[in-house]
């Protein structure tokens, strides 16, 4: 069977590899924005929701086939991306009887320690109330991985970049989707936040978020945790961090702000006192959905369209697990998706 993704983001990327690995034959059509969200992510990896201190969705599901794709994908590229490292969550008065009390109620005993440190985490970071534990957290590096798999793509011919318009591009002729000269069992659109414009999907309720970063140096700050406080501290190498990130639901376009960047910092310098300078400020968009759930499916009129799409600020805890509910589905058209996550929960309603 021959597939066509059309978008080279995270999600494009993760089911390019799965497609690959089963032995489809696939080819990956992307232009190479450079805005993409997958581009200007931070890559925290977080188990668990800090406002009410819950499980992430899924995440007992999500997690393990997580660390299998990650680690045949590090294989695969012959190179790290994962970074697994604590994450220290600040924090305020009283919040350490609700940290303990969560932690029962929530059963969060495989993703947080129970106990509250009140030992100073840094000389640099304010932590007057203490601070809890989380684990299974850590880094990744989604740059490094969405540029090498790229390469991967290029050197095997697998690679396409060229701008393309959903509604004139992509014909379909019985049971198969022609594109640029070309004949495809299914066509699966995978282009993030860049969904604007077309009309296939015209029911999915999109509702993107802007997000903003700094990228910062402290050569005396060396601490190798991941701190949060209404904002992450993240270290990547050679004592730069990367820290924010914003949330912002209207936006005019995707360009850095002076108005995040000194949310960023306000943020930054409550609970810390070490400095710094600022070396880089990105901006992308987040590809989200009205519900905060993924939208995956084919098209009841058009089978051979389908799409993943809108995996949001947890898109790499979800990635290769809403890759494997496409693909099951495309194998099998009994399959039936995670009714959270299925693009039919959009059509039901009509």
């Amino acid at each position: 069977m021959k597939i066509l993704i059309v978008g080279q983001g995270l999600a494009g990327t993760i089911l390019a590899f799965k497609l690959l690995r089963k032995g489809y034959s696939i080819k990956v059509v992307d232009d190479n924005n450079q805005q993409k969200a997958s581009l200007k992510a931070g890559g925290m990896i977080n188990p668990v929701v800090f406002r009410r201190l819950t499980k992430s969705w899924m995440i007992d599901e999500l997690y393990p086939e997580f660390l299998q794709t990650t680690h045949e994908l590090e294989k695969f590229l012959g190179q790290q991306f994962f970074y697994p490292t604590p994450i220290q969550r600040i924090l305020g008065a009283g919040e350490d009887l609700f940290w303990r009390k969560k932690f029962i109620e929530n059963q969060l005993e495989k993703y947080i320690d129970p106990q509250v440190s009140y030992h100073p985490i840094s000389p640099y970071i304010k932590t007057p109330n203490g601070y809890g534990t989380v684990h299974k957290g850590g880094w990744y590096d989604i740059q490094s991985l969405i540029s090498g798999f790229r390469q991967y793509l290029k050197t095997n011919g697998l690679l396409l970049q060229k701008k393309i318009d959903i509604n004139k591009d992509l014909k379909t002729e019985g049971n198969e989707v022609r594109f640029n000269n070309k004949s495809y069992q299914k066509a699966i659109l995978c282009q993030g936040s860049f969904t604007d414009d077309q009309q296939l999907f015209n029911q999915v309720k999109y509702k993107h978020t802007k997000g903003e970063i700094l990228t910062i140096k402290c050569p005396v700050y060396s601490h190798k945790e991941i701190i949060t406080k209404n904002l992450f501290i993240l270290p990547t190498n050679n004592q730069t961090y990367k820290t924010g990130s914003t949330y912002a639901w209207d936006y005019a376009d995707t360009n850095t702000t002076c108005q995040a960047k000194n949310e960023i910092i306000k943020k930054l310098e409550k609970i810390s006192h070490f400095p710094y300078s600022i070396i880089n400020q990105e901006a992308g968009i987040r590809p989200t959905t009205h519900d905060r759930r993924p939208v995956i499916g084919f098209l009841n009129n058009q089978p051979t369209i389908g799409i993943l799409n809108g995996l949001g600020s947890k898109g790499l805890l979800l990635a290769p697990w809403s890759a494997n509910q496409l693909i099951q589905k495309m194998e099998n058209t009994n399959f039936q998706i995670h009714p959270e996550v299925d693009v039919e929960r959009y059509y039901k309603r009509e």
